[in-house]
């Protein structure tokens, strides 16, 4: 049975597994014997899977789609590509093409993409409430007559 699935087996049942603070892979409580015996017999190789989704987490790692359409691993400068390619030939991506995120673009969380979504839309109110005020506040030009 491949890595794959093993990890369809364990979502089909709703079990997780994780490494835990000091690298110990741990299974949820409560898991039936089965699934716990079929985590010990891949259990390198579900280590080594977590290890290298740590480390791609870690290191900013994404995956990005090019302007043709394919995908590849954007990493941000000065990352160890030696250990980039490892991890990603673990994670069975090394046909992927490495790109290099240099154009300054900053990794962030759908979290805190959703936070400065928000600010940016309160920032943009104020500012029209404030111009709206200052509109109103102006004295309107007086009309010229015409003789």
């Amino acid at each position: 049975m491949g890595i794959e699935a093993v990890f369809d087996r364990l979502m089909d049942v709703g079990v997780s597994v994780w490494l835990d603070a000091e690298g110990k892979l741990r299974i949820d409580k409560g898991a039936p014997e089965e699934i716990k015996q079929l985590v010990r017999d891949h259990k390198q190789e579900l280590i080594d899977v977590r290890r290298a989704q740590d480390y791609m987490n870690r290191a900013g790692i994404r995956i990005i789609r090019l302007p043709l359409g394919h995908l590849a691993l954007a990493y941000p400068p000065h990352t160890d590509l030696d250990e980039l390619r490892a991890v990603a030939r673990n994670l069975r991506m090394d046909s992927m093409p490495l790109v290099i995120n240099d154009e300054g673009l900053e990794w962030i969380t759908p979290e805190e993409w959703r936070r400065r979504q928000v600010a940016k839309i309160f920032a943009e109110q104020r500012r029209e409430r404030l111009q709206s005020k200052d509109a109103a506040a102006e004295p309107s030009p007086a009309r010229r007559r015409r003789a």
